[in-house]
Formats: C-alpha cells, structure tokens, sequence
C-alpha cells in the first residue's frame, strides 16, 4: 500500500506546482509552457503508476493515456526553452515530434478493435489474450516502435543541451529538463524492466524531488537562465571585475545591469522617438546600446511580454492614433511615413491587427 502511494507522488508534485504557477507568476508564455510541461510530466507519471497497479479496462485507459502523453514530454520541454530564451529556435521542430505517437495511436486504436479489449490487455500484460498476428503487432507498436522513438527523442534532446553548453550558451532550465526528462525515462524503464518494487519507490522519489527542483527554479528564477559567452556580454559587463566567491555580488550586479539597460533601451525608443524610424532593426538598436541582439530580446520579452517588432509597432499605432486626431485629412501613405511604416498597407493591417479596426472607422468613431 505505502508503495503503491509513492508511485503517485511525482503527479502530486506536478499538481501542486500547477496550482501554486498561476498564484505566484503573472499569465504570460513562459509560465503558461512550464504548465504545459507539469501537466505532460504529471499525466505521465500517473499514467504510469497507474498502469502498474491497474488491470481490465483501467490498465488499458491508463496504457493508452501514457503512450500518447510520454512522447510529448520532450516537445513540451523544447517549447518551454524555446520560450524562455528567444534566441532558441526549435519551434519550427516541434510539431515534427507530433507525428510519431499520433501515428501510434492510431494504429494501435485499430488493434485495439481488431483484438477488443482482453486481448489487447492480455498482449501488453503478456498473459492470454489476442491471437498471435495480433499480439505481434501490437507489441510491435506498443514496445518496439514507442520504446526506440522514446529512446530517439531522449538521445536527440541530450545531444541539443550538450551543443547548447559547448556553445557556452548555458541555460539552466535547459539543464533542468534534461534531468527531468531522464528521470521520466528511468520511470517508464522501471516499470517494463520487472524492477524490484524498492527500486521503483526510489525512483518515483528521486521524479518528485527532481519535478520539484524544475518547477521552483521555473517560477522563481526564470530570467536569470542565460550565461552569454565572455565575448557576446555587453562591454561593460565584460570590463567588470570577477573576484573568486563573488556569485552574489555579481548576481545583484547583473541585475543592476539589466536595470541600467532597459532605462537606456526606453530612452532611446521612446524619448528619441526611435520607434518612428523606417526599418529599424533589433540588431541596430543592440549596436547603439553596445550589447547584443539577444540581451535586446530577452530585456523586451521579460519586460513587455512581447517581441521587438510587436512592442515597436504598439508604440507606433500609440503614436499614429495622436496623430490621426491632429492631422485627420491626412492620406494614408503621409500617416504610414510619419508613424514609421513602409506603406499604406502595412499601416492599415497593424492598425487592424492591434485596434481591431481600420484607421478610417476608428477615426469615425472618435469624431
């Protein structure tokens, strides 16, 4: 019984880290993929413990729940990196990683039918069941196939930390997921293996307090999560002093940075009026502040919780509104030009996009 309630804890701890995220973190993309990633973590981590302890229809409910969930526990990791840092783009990867178990289910949905549920039961369970064809098949499916695309995925994502960390780019919820998805990994292993129940009571342990330690440091320390190569920090990071056993004194100082950085971006973007300039680039903005575009990036998605261009065009369609209840028999091109767009046409769908109206009918309900 006491090893059956371990079993559960790691989707325990998942649960609880899913009600404390919306309480402590404001809604925004990186708190709203750390709960993706619990909620994949944690269906897993009861499907599993499930599947050991359940028979009949349970076991296959469960069963299907886990060969469907475990697969997305890598993407789901990529996305919340992804989100994290703007630097990382692996977003266009992850629905490629959709393919496999969504195929898998679907072939093992129709053995499932071919076979009913006894023997599909039986053929996982390895008692009497389905006959021979079809147990093969869904064994096939369910162990073989799953088990190597599992092992692929694992070996995949280890191989992108470790290219990440040569790079000298470190991200510690990189390194975090990393544990994490082993540690599912070695819970998904424990429970095919016939480990000793010892064994897997360690390992469900371990899940938890690794589960724990993920989501703190994702809720709490967020944006403390890239370290730049020497070479790529902001000069006057650079030229800084860095005295053995100094971690809190450059922590603070990191932060007051940061600070110092974001008053320069905002005096430059909006007091200069930058935003009004055609074509302007994050890169060229990085340049006059003499960091790098990454730094630029991290500072607007942290602080506004938007990207450069979308926080650029806020700025404009803020302007344009002011500037259309001043010059209203403006043409659109004149109105395009001074607020910092390349035409008309981009003008209107931006306009569009962030008011929900054209420039015309907003102005006509204003006059």
């Amino acid at each position: 019984m006491l090893t059956a309630a371990i079993a559960f804890i790691p989707f325990l701890t998942c649960l609880f880290w899913l009600v404390l995220n919306p309480l402590v973190r404001k809604p925004d993309r990186q708190s709203r993929t750390l709960e993706l990633l619990l909620a994949v973590t944690g269906t897993v981590s009861i499907a599993q413990a499930a599947v050991y302890y359940s028979t009949g229809t349970a076991l296959l409910v469960f069963f299907m729940i886990k060969q469907f969930f475990t697969p997305l526990l890598v993407p789901a990791a990529l996305l919340y990196v992804s989100h994290l840092n703007p630097a990382i783009t692996w977003k266009p990867y992850i629905p490629a990683w959709l393919g496999v178990p969504i195929a898998l289910i679907f072939a093992e949905s129709v053995l499932l039918m071919l076979s009913g549920t006894e023997g599909f039961t039986g053929a996982v369970s390895n008692t009497a069941g389905a006959d021979d064809k079809v147990a093969y098949l869904i064994n096939l499916c369910s162990f073989s196939i799953f088990y190597t695309f599992l092992a692929l995925q694992v070996t995949v994502w280890i191989i992108l930390a470790i290219a990440r960390l040569i790079k000298g780019k470190h991200h510690i919820q990189m390194l975090n997921c990393t544990v994490l998805i082993l540690a599912v990994a070695a819970l998904e292993a424990s429970a095919i293996t016939g480990m000793p129940q010892w064994m897997g009571t360690v390992i469900s342990v371990i899940t938890a307090s690794i589960i724990f330690i993920t989501s703190y440091t994702g809720i709490f320390k967020s944006k403390a999560v890239i370290r730049m190569p020497e070479t790529e920090k902001p000069r006057e990071i650079r030229e800084q002093p860095h005295e053995s056993g100094a971690i809190i004194a450059d922590a603070h100082q990191n932060m007051a940075d940061e600070e110092n950085l974001r008053i320069r971006f905002e005096d430059l973007i909006v007091t200069e009026q930058l935003f009004l300039k055609q074509g302007i680039r994050i890169s060229d903005i990085a340049t006059m502040l003499e960091t790098n575009r990454t730094y630029v990036s991290r500072l607007v998605n942290n602080t506004y919780n938007m990207s450069f261009s979308d926080y650029m065009n806020t700025l404009r369609i803020d302007y344009a509104e002011q500037y259309l209840m001043h010059h209203k028999d403006a043409k659109q091109s004149d109105i395009a030009e001074a607020c910092g767009f390349p035409n008309a046409s981009a003008f209107n769908n931006v306009f569009k996009k962030i008011t929900g109206v054209t420039p015309k009918v907003w102005l006509a309900t204003r006059s």
